[in-house]
């Protein structure tokens, strides 16, 4: 008969460390021994690298195709080394004992002298699996809390250290350079207004490591840079220097705030948070009602944004603070929710009156855009940069030619890689231009054009819809708080604009 050898291990190091090799050369060695005996004639390997033992086989690659074949009729009968390789909880066990048997199919352990074809066998079976299970929970349990001691000392306990960062000898998270200047390059980027593709694109072309090449990771697919790199980067609060432990934990654990050297100001986290949220209500196509205030508007109990959200009541629209959901800690706040219409029509009013009366703010906006014009220009690094990219790209591409012209590569062999060197060579050109376009943009005077617009506004203002554009382009903040006082509301709301009188 032909049998299945079930091998696995719960993480990718203990598969690095080779204990499911060891599993492996122990099963030939079981086979070339017993196998004549137990009227075995070959056997097949289905081993799970990396995959926690709670989970049941049907979540399992290699388990869902061992549970496959056995209902196939391929299978006699599972052998594993130990019964906590099979699983590390008795209901997963269980189940899968219960569905082998259901199909005639035996299962043995290796190491372990059971027959589950007696009712001791199966009473013993069920008692190893509770010992394993009990095994693992403690485990757990000391690990834990391990971590939370480690925590509360201010050392990381989450795993490899993220990009930009190094784990010292201390266990403390250390700032490695290299790494953090990718990590502001992409912030710069996308705060100048690069999507994620292109600025993925970018990366790429300009061979700059991603994280798992950074950290010598020896994945085939580790060394091109995806938007989701750069989405679990530009979303990271660690890069302001701060770290919150435990933030999705079920089991009601306290958290710990870790302070590291920080990467990215957060000012300009902050600014980064705000583009990604309009950059993904953009994506959704603007579905549903628009919120003029979407970006701006910030909560004055927690400091945290608030965001649209329509009530139970048909036609009834809402601005709620993102911190009273539970999103796995708790609410964090307790602020009440503002009618939409109510709050952007008092919003706007305000705005009408600060244009009538206008004052310094034409001269104030024009200085102000000064700077703002010589603080966006792109820098003289960033067009050498680009340049020496597309320099060392073109001597590629011509190296590569003349290995193909003296026979030493065939055609065929270079022409994956050509045309990889084309599209980033194309794609650095686009990105040349683009930064040569914004250099002469910026050297016109655009001040009078926005002094002539501001004039526009202050003259038409009471004629205009509130609309999102005008707003995000006075306003930098909008706080509102909403407290219950002898059964009324009091809504207050402070607007902060990008330019103020009397600077």
């Amino acid at each position: 008969m032909r049998v299945a050898f079930y091998g696995r291990v719960s993480t990718e190091e203990q598969a690095d460390r080779g204990n499911i090799s060891n599993q492996v050369e122990f099963a030939k060695r079981y086979f070339d021994l017993h196998g004549p005996q137990e009227n075995i004639e070959g056997y097949d390997l289905y081993l799970d690298e990396g995959i926690s033992g709670t989970l049941s086989m049907e979540e399992r690659p290699e388990g869902f195709r061992l549970m496959a074949e056995a209902r196939a009729g391929k299978v006699s009968a599972v052998y594993f080394y130990r019964l906590d390789r099979l699983a590390r909880s008795t209901q997963v066990v269980l189940n899968t004992y219960y569905e082998l048997e259901r199909l005639n199919i035996a299962i043995k352990s290796m190491t372990e002298a059971f027959d589950t074809g007696t009712p001791v066998g199966k009473f013993f079976m069920t008692l190893l699996a509770s010992i394993a299970a009990l095994e693992r929970d403690t485990i757990q349990e000391r690990t834990q809390m391990g971590k939370e001691r480690k925590a509360r000392e201010g050392c990381w306990t989450s795993g490899p250290s993220p990009f930009g960062y190094r784990i010292g000898p201390d266990k403390r998270l250390l700032v490695h350079q290299p790494e953090a200047q990718t990590v502001r390059l992409i912030y710069r980027l996308y705060n100048e207004g690069m999507s994620m593709v292109p600025l993925a694109q970018y990366l790429n072309a300009m061979g700059i490591p991603t994280p798992a090449v950074s950290k010598g990771s020896k994945k085939n697919s580790a060394g091109q840079w995806h938007a989701g790199h750069l989405s679990i980067i530009l979303r990271s609060r660690l890069y302001t220097g701060e770290y919150r432990t435990m933030r999705r934990s079920q089991k009601g654990r306290e958290g710990h705030i870790i302070n590291v050297e920080a990467i990215i100001p957060r000012a300009e986290f902050e600014r980064t948070r705000t583009i990604l949220s309009e950059n993904g209500e953009l994506a959704r196509g603007g579905r549903g009602r628009q919120y003029p205030l979407r970006g701006v508007i910030y909560c004055g109990h927690c400091g945290l944004a608030m965001v649209g959200n329509s009530g139970s009541t048909r036609g009834l629209f809402y601005y709620r603070c993102t911190g009273t959901v539970n999103h796995g800690r708790g609410k964090v706040c307790g602020n009440r929710q503002i009618r939409a219409e109510e709050l952007e029509r008092a919003i706007w009013d305000e705005i009408i009156e600060f244009f009538k009366k206008p004052g310094k703010f034409i001269e104030m906006a024009r200085n102000r855009l000064d700077q703002t014009v010589k603080e966006t220009l792109p820098s003289e690094d960033q067009l050498e940069q680009a340049e020496r990219a597309m320099s060392l790209k073109k001597e590629a591409r011509s190296r590569i030619l003349s290995m193909v012209s003296r026979s030493l590569i065939s055609p065929l062999e270079a022409e994956y890689e050509l045309k990889k060197l084309a599209g980033e060579i194309i794609w650095l050109e686009g990105r040349l231009g683009d930064l040569a376009a914004a250099q002469e943009e910026g050297a016109i005077d655009g001040a009078l054009c926005s002094t002539d617009l501001l004039k526009l506004i202050s003259q038409s203002v009471e004629k205009i819809e509130p609309h999102r554009e005008i707003i995000k382009l006075l306003v930098a903040r909008v706080v509102v708080t909403a407290r219950e006082s002898g059964g009324k509301r009091d809504v207050k709301a402070v607007v902060y604009y990008r330019f103020r009188p009397g600077e």
